[in-house]
């Protein structure tokens, strides 16, 4: 009996063995990916709700206490945000004149606060009404009521205005049209707007739709809207910093000279622009950065073979150029672009959006110790050790991805943050050089056919400029 029953004892033993390894062999199934936090994803622009609070007021009258208190408990909740002279609030407010203690303790008054406040007080209560103790002295109401309240959106950026370009001429001159200066001006401020929104280190204030945004706030104060949105009366903010910029100079001019002997011009298109900017404290009215930047744009050499451009494409050319310095400076000035990580040589730089384009080498510095002057104690900045340059593989809406080039320095001695982007390195491609011979190439053929066209009218004189004072036979076979 003893080997029968230790025989099933392993059996037993065996089965259960051979159990548990089916079911670890058995296919597991992935787990599904942790769903996205939506609150995550969506962007903060801000949100209302209420807030229970206790207040006192004081006044000749159980009513003008009472109007007092409810004031207080806006303030308290609010501050100075919440627009306390706004009509719907003021209904609100006004509800209590003419009202004894009894008449404001009723529940039809509280509904009365509610609906006349538009939200801005809820679940009003009086809590008590204390008399005056000396003829001639004051009531003292206390309340209890949910106060609607706007949080703000958590952004720490700097809020700045751009302000409208100025400029001196009436039109500026791109190829053979003249093209609204204003137009320009708008364009350019439009895109710095974009631009400086898209680093993710400032906050564009909007001054031009201000009629679209009453439309929306008056749905607030003549209750069309929910009544808790009354939080967001008052809340609009000011900016911290306004940027200003004037075109001093934008031009792109046709140069013509008219052959001798040819109905033909020889001609070339060159051209270039100059913008002056700065960024002034709103607070202080202290200039914080104050620049002037120049640019050229793209040559057309000289050549008779065609005389047109595209206005539009040059124009357009030279207005991205213009917002990208504007902004690099900027930038350059109050957030640099630092290397926030490196694997090797390859780095994550701390900007993105526009600050920085895809395929562009730039400058990168290694910071030193910070400098001070002797005599004010103001810091004169960091020492800078020229390090390498980057090559920007990647941008994305905040962070840029690139790798290191010409590195100079030992990369590992360098602390974090202690690499900052400088000036692009302006570089020859070599489709830009191979392309000048061509073009060298069409003027010396068309130089060529003239030439051929004059000998065979048996002229005795070749194609020349106006400006040339060389006259040559047919036999000298020089231009």
């Amino acid at each position: 009996m003893k080997l029968i029953h230790a025989g099933l004892v392993m059996l037993a033993v065996v089965l259960l063995s051979s159990c548990g390894k089916k079911e670890d062999s058995a296919p597991k199934t992935a787990s599904p990916p942790p769903a996205a936090n939506a609150a995550e994803q969506m962007p903060d622009v801000g949100k209302v709700d209420t807030v229970s609070t206790t207040a006192e007021g004081y006044g000749a009258t159980p009513a003008a206490a009472t109007s007092d208190a409810m004031k207080t408990a806006i303030l308290q909740v609010n501050g100075a945000t919440i627009d306390t002279g706004s009509m719907q609030v003021k209904y609100g407010l006004d509800v209590t004149d003419g009202k004894d203690s009894v008449s404001l303790r009723a529940t039809e008054f509280a509904e009365m606060v509610a609906q006349k406040s538009g939200g801005a007080i809820t679940n009003f209560n009086i809590v008590n009404v204390t008399e005056p103790k000396d003829k001639g002295g004051q009531y003292k109401v206390s309340i209890a009521a949910n106060i609607a309240h706007f949080t703000a959106p958590a952004d720490k950026k700097i809020k700045v205005i751009v302000a409208p370009v100025h400029f001196d001429s009436a039109s500026f001159v791109i190829g053979s049209e003249n093209i609204s200066a204003q137009k320009v001006a708008e364009d350019i401020r439009q895109q710095v707007a974009a631009a400086l929104t898209n680093t993710g280190r400032f906050s564009v204030l909007d001054r031009e739709n201000g009629a679209d945004i009453e439309k929306e706030l008056a749905m607030i104060k003549t209750g069309d809207a929910p009544r808790a949105e009354t939080g967001k009366l008052g809340q609009a903010v000011t900016a911290d910093v306004i940027w200003t910029g004037t075109i001093n100079t934008l031009a792109y001019n046709r140069h013509a000279r008219q052959l001798r002997t040819s109905d033909r011009e020889l001609v070339s298109f060159s051209g270039g622009w100059g913008v002056s900017q700065k960024l002034v404290n709103v607070a202080t009215r202290q200039v914080m950065t104050s620049d002037t930047l120049q640019g050229n744009a793209p040559e057309v050499e000289a050549t008779t073979m065609g005389s047109g451009i595209n206005s539009g494409q040059v124009l357009q050319g030279m207005e991205s150029e213009i917002v990208n310095e504007v902004v690099a400076s900027i930038l350059a000035r109050t957030f640099p672009i630092t290397v926030v990580s490196r694997d090797a040589n390859t780095v994550v730089l701390s900007q993105g959006g526009q600050s920085v384009k895809v395929g562009t080498r730039y400058a990168m510095v290694s910071m030193g110790k910070e400098m001070k002057d002797p005599q004010t104690g103001e810091s004169l900045g960091r020492m800078e050790s020229p390090c390498c340059e980057v090559v920007v593989d990647k941008v994305t809406p905040k962070l840029s991805y690139g790798h290191l080039d010409n590195v100079k320095v030992v990369l590992n001695s360098i602390v974090d943050g202690g690499l900052q982007l400088r000036e692009q390195v302006k570089t020859v491609s070599a489709s830009a050089s191979t392309a000048e011979p061509k073009v060298a190439s069409s003027a010396a053929n068309a130089s060529a056919a003239v030439k051929k066209g004059a000998a065979s009218n048996n002229t005795g004189k070749h194609d020349q400029s106006d400006d040339s004072p060389i006259q040559g036979s047919k036999e000298d076979g020089k231009w």
